[in-house]
């Protein structure tokens, strides 16, 4: 069982990794493309037709991204921050942060499905493809954060990934004591 949750908190880490870097990409593309739609504008007064677009697309997947890895490090807003160093308010957090994850969304995830599917008969005019690739990002961003909660649930059976929960905490707290 703890080799099970170590492997789990581990693709969960990779994960994070792998979306960080894309969120970041997509803001960087999104920056591009908005100078390139500036410069265009006053410069030559002729923008190109699909950079709004494709900045917007961007956005939402970076935004998405950028949400769940904010999940993953324990960034997002808290009702409560226990003290890092109890151990047992740690455990509870780690139980109540899976439970209500998943108590909202899944019934999301549930419906980003039918919404995306709605969205594989749309085509985006600026970029002409399928607007599913853009409500693609609620379902992936959805995933990344319900396999983070069920990773951080690691907490109650392995001192590893505890560990790595309270340096989260540890972290949370040192931000917000500055």
């Amino acid at each position: 069982m703890i080799r099970l949750s170590e492997a789990l908190y581990a693709l969960s880490a990779a994960l994070n990794f792998l979306a960080l870097r894309l969120a970041a990409f997509c803001f960087f593309g999104m920056l591009l493309t908005m100078m390139l739609q500036v410069v265009a504008r006053y410069a030559f007064a002729s923008p190109p037709f699909w950079t709004e677009e494709l900045a917007r697309w961007l956005m939402v997947w970076g935004g998405l991204l950028g949400a769940s890895c904010a999940f993953h490090a324990h960034a997002d807003p808290a009702m409560v921050t226990p003290p890092a160093k109890v151990i047992w308010r740690q455990k509870v957090q780690v139980v109540a942060r899976l439970v209500a994850s998943w108590a909202f969304f899944v019934p999301v995830l549930w419906y980003s499905f039918p919404f995306v599917l709605r969205q594989l008969g749309r085509t985006s005019e600026g970029l002409e493809i399928s607007t599913a690739w853009m409500a693609s990002a609620l379902p992936v961003t959805i995933l990344l954060i319900l396999l983070h909660g069920l990773a951080g649930l690691g907490a109650l059976v392995s001192p590893r990934v505890l560990a790595r929960e309270i340096a989260f905490a540890d972290q949370y707290e040192t931000n917000h004591s500055e």
